[in-house]
């Protein structure tokens, strides 16, 4: 398979993985008792919304959970889990589709199943990066860091 169209279906899948990202949290989220309130992608108004999820225009490459304030505090490992449910998606479905491929080899998943096992690793890899992201919000990476190395835990 040539390089561009290995990239092309590698884009393809960018916005799907970030997606599936965001409801790694989401679903996290609900398992330790939080509400969802919406999952975003990109930044500004949205353009699409449908119930809880919505797209804006601006910095279509980022993501947003965010759920109801819980009605008792977070303890520091529910946040960390929270935190890593995005990075738990994208290694489970990145395993799931290498599982897949092996299971049922075809032209159809020669083709796609390296491109999306390689956008869920850099998904993975990329959300621990502690930084700050171009909308100003911390990645996931960020937001671990100071959650177990800094003496007041903020994680905002």
């Amino acid at each position: 398979m040539g390089l561009l169209w290995f990239n092309l279906i590698m884009f393809a899948f960018y916005l799907p993985s970030l997606i599936l990202h965001e409801y790694g949290h989401a679903l996290v989220g609900r398992l330790i008792g939080l509400r969802l309130k919406s999952v975003s992608i990109g930044k500004g108004e949205p353009f699409l919304r449908i119930g809880h999820f919505s797209v804006a225009k601006k910095q279509i490459w980022e993501g947003l959970y965010q759920s109801y304030p819980p009605t008792v505090p977070l303890r520091r490992g529910q946040r960390a889990v929270l935190l890593l449910g995005g990075i738990f998606a994208n290694f489970i479905a990145g395993l799931f589709v290498a599982g897949l491929s092996q299971l049922f080899p075809s032209p159809v998943m020669h083709l796609l199943a390296p491109p999306f096992i390689q956008i869920s690793i850099i998904f993975i890899l990329f959300n621990l990066i502690p930084i700050r992201l171009t909308s100003g919000f911390p990645s996931d990476g960020l937001q671990l860091k100071r959650l177990f190395f800094n003496k007041n835990s903020r994680t905002d």
